[in-house]
This record gives C-alpha cells, sequence and structure tokens, in this order.
C-alpha cells in the first residue's frame, strides 16, 4: 500500500496533529505522512487539487464555537466529512525569556484559543495585548525564533514547550476545563 498523505490544519504541536495522529490510528494507517498546511484554505485546496489524500481542521470549539477561518474555506472548497473527534484543549501559557507583568503582556494565539481565554487572561494581566495568529503552533515556532517583541508570550498545547524549547510560564489553564474541540477527518468530494 502506497503512502497514505494527510493535510492538516496546524503545525508541528499542533491539536490537528494530535487529532491526525489519533485518526491514523484509529483506521490503522500505518505508513502516512502529515503536511502541515496551516490553514483550512490550504487543507481543501490541496485535497481538490489532489496533493492530499485526507485532511484535519477544526470545526468549532466548545465555548468559542464556529470556527470563522473554516467557514470562510468551505464557502470556496467542497470536502466530504468522513469522521469527527472532540478534543480535549491542553493550552498553556509558553514563553522564551522573563516576563515583566508590570509592563504590557503581549499573547499571540490562534483566534478560537484566544476568545476561549480572553476573560482569564484580562484578570490574570492587567495591561494585555491579544493578537491573532494563524495557528497555536506556529506562534510557538515564531516564538522560539524571537519573531514576537519583548514581553511576548503564546498560548499552545503544552507539548509545544518541549518541541521548540520554551518555558511553560501557565500550565493547565483554568479555562481548559470543559474546552473542547471538534476535528473533522474529511476527504476529496
Amino acid at each position: 500500500m502506497s503512502k497514505i498523505i494527510i493535510g492538516i490544519q496546524g503545525d508541528i504541536g499542533s491539536t490537528n496533529e494530535r487529532a491526525c495522529n489519533f485518526f491514523a490510528d484509529k483506521y490503522g494507517w500505518e505508513n502516512f505522512e502529515i503536511k502541515y498546511l496551516i490553514s483550512t484554505k490550504k487543507v481543501l485546496k490541496a485535497l481538490n487539487n489532489n496533493e492530499i489524500d485526507f485532511g484535519t481542521f477544526a470545526w468549532e470549539s466548545s465555548r468559542g464555537g464556529i470556527v470563522k477561518e473554516t467557514q470562510d474555506a468551505i464557502k470556496k472548497y467542497k470536502y466530504q466529512k468522513i469522521d469527527e473527534e472532540k478534543f480535549q484543549i491542553d493550552h498553556a501559557i509558553l514563553r522564551n525569556s522573563d516576563i515583566d507583568i508590570s509592563k504590557t503582556v503581549n499573547i499571540y494565539s490562534h483566534p478560537q484559543a484566544l476568545k476561549e481565554h480572553e476573560i482569564f487572561l484580562t484578570k490574570k494581566f492587567k495591561k494585555l495585548k491579544l493578537t491573532e495568529e494563524i495557528d497555536t503552533a506556529t506562534a510557538a515556532k515564531k516564538l522560539h525564533n524571537n519573531k514576537y517583541p519583548a514581553n511576548s508570550m503564546i498560548i499552545a498545547p503544552v507539548s509545544c514547550a518541549d518541541i521548540y524549547n520554551l518555558e511553560v510560564y501557565l500550565k493547565d489553564l483554568p479555562t481548559n476545563k470543559g474546552y473542547k474541540t471538534t476535528i473533522f477527518l474529511v476527504k476529496k468530494f
């Protein structure tokens, strides 16, 4: 059997990577490769162009609702849903340097993560600037590569700390409780 190519909405360390591995295990796909396409649009475009066999993307989160970027992408590209699964989110706040909370703290993450954790973050940090990023794991990669200004942190799966050599500032965010994301496994329509 030839290698199965699965395109995902996310980078290394993302919840979509975890979902991809879950689905591969569930369906017994041992010979597979993950293509980190980062956005739903790129996943669906690659699927429609026969560049990948399957794709995964986030459909909705328990409190943040429907994922806007996914809704925008499905208006342009067709797909067939094969499966869906709800994944408990394990976000942490990660940093790569000291943080001075008396100054403005910049936090970068995917829009859904910012939406889910915004109330907690505004209580935790008196001076706060939230900035949207295309993906939680991409934010971790950029923080690792010093692409953000001083006094910046990110919200991403806790596994990104090890992957991108970041320090955990706060693990087990209280807003993780009950925060689940539904991820679809899809193929070409």
